[in-house]
């Protein structure tokens, strides 16, 4: 990806579209930032494994994962 894996988490959360789930805003970023498929795997994989510790949302997850790197 020619973007951190910070920009790019924090791309997806504030760009979100209405009424668009996280991991589409995600693939999105992802894609516009030159990233992979599996860059993509990657970070909704953090992501989901951040969410499932603090249950707090995917995009909050994200969020807070982009501010710990």
């Amino acid at each position: 990806m020619k973007a951190s894996a910070t920009r790019v988490l924090r791309e997806a959360a504030r760009e979100r579209h209405s009424g668009e789930t996280f991991e589409k805003s995600l693939a999105r970023a992802v894609k516009s930032n030159g990233g992979t498929y599996q860059d993509y795997i990657d970070l909704i994989g953090k992501v989901r494994e951040r969410e499932r510790r603090e249950g707090k949302g995917l995009p909050e997850a994200a969020d807070r994962l982009s501010r710990s790197d």
